[in-house]
């Protein structure tokens, strides 16, 4: 495996090109969050959005020509014109809590197309997020940049191999559930929101990722409950998180959402985000032998 240098990431000066860039792919950036006080794991989607805020601005600042800043379709999600990207290449944002106490320590940048010189010259300046979280003057945020490389050089923990992936962050629903009329659920019946979840889940794996999972009517998919509720590791339920994203109209807070035990039948490789607001951390799964607490499947 051969991760990038710790240092600044410079890009060398433009010339013309008869064979492909020499620079190596990269798919992959991981950080190290550090502060006092540590943000909740509740917190996920908020960190997410700053990292992606806080890229964005450092992007254009960089590729700032006469006064127009640059805009970069795979940090932001969206095309020149401003309207969302179709497809999952972009940039996922990914906070995870990776020693099971509760709060986020690392960062993964993941994408799929990858990042070119200019987006690498920004995630390697990242040094520092402001979300607006009470007390963070106090006890800034940082960042610390642990590497850089292709997917299929680096696999660390949520990137790793795996045939069973469990919840870590609440999968969102990608469609309201009908209350009335045909086809309408009871969603005063866990189990009944379950089924809808799941029948949503198996989409998103048929959608997003079917290359790699192949048919995703062959995917196992678990509920995880305890006492009648969803729960995710020891970190309580789905409606802890916050699920609402900061852009006006998001309505995350009031879909649907659960955790999962998914078991496919072979062994891929992570990510595995799906499910409303994935780019941001939510709908995050791990590998099992990740999970730290066990609570029951049914």
């Amino acid at each position: 495996m051969s991760l990038i240098p710790l240092g600044r990431v410079e890009c060398p000066p433009a010339c013309p090109r008869t064979h492909s860039p020499a620079e190596p792919s990269i798919h992959v950036v991981r950080f190290a969050l550090d502060s006092t006080v540590l943000p909740l794991v509740t917190d996920t989607l908020p960190i997410a959005e700053a990292a992606r805020r806080a890229l964005m601005s450092l992007h254009g600042r960089l590729t700032e020509r006469h006064g127009v800043r640059g805009r970069s379709p795979v940090l932001s999600g969206k095309d020149s014109d401003g309207h969302p990207l179709t497809g999952h290449g972009h940039a996922y944002y990914l906070p995870t809590d990776e020693d099971g106490d509760g709060r986020l320590d690392h960062l993964t940048v993941f994408a799929r197309d990858g990042f070119g010189p200019a987006e690498r010259r920004a995630l390697d300046r990242l040094r520092q997020l402001n979300t607006g979280r009470w007390g963070e003057q106090r006890y800034p945020l940082r960042l610390r940049l642990l590497g850089m490389a292709a997917l299929d050089e680096y696999h660390p923990g949520l990137l790793g191999e795996s045939k069973v992936w469990v919840s870590a962050t609440p999968y969102i629903a990608t469609r309201h559930a009908r209350t009335r009329g045909r086809g309408r659920i009871d969603i005063r019946s866990p189990h009944a929101r379950a089924e809808f979840l799941i029948a949503d889940l198996r989409r998103q794996l048929r959608d997003v990722l079917g290359e790699v999972v192949g048919n995703a009517d062959h995917v196992r998919i678990d509920p995880i409950f305890d006492g009648g509720s969803f729960k995710i590791a020891e970190r309580g339920r789905p409606i802890e998180f916050q699920r609402c994203r900061s852009k006006p109209g998001d309505d995350g807070g009031r879909r649907l959402a659960g955790s999962f035990r998914i078991e496919l039948p072979k062994p891929v490789p992570g990510p595995v985000a799906l499910g409303h607001a994935s780019h941001f951390g939510m709908g995050l799964f791990l590998p099992d032998d990740m999970r730290i607490g066990r609570p029951h499947t049914c």
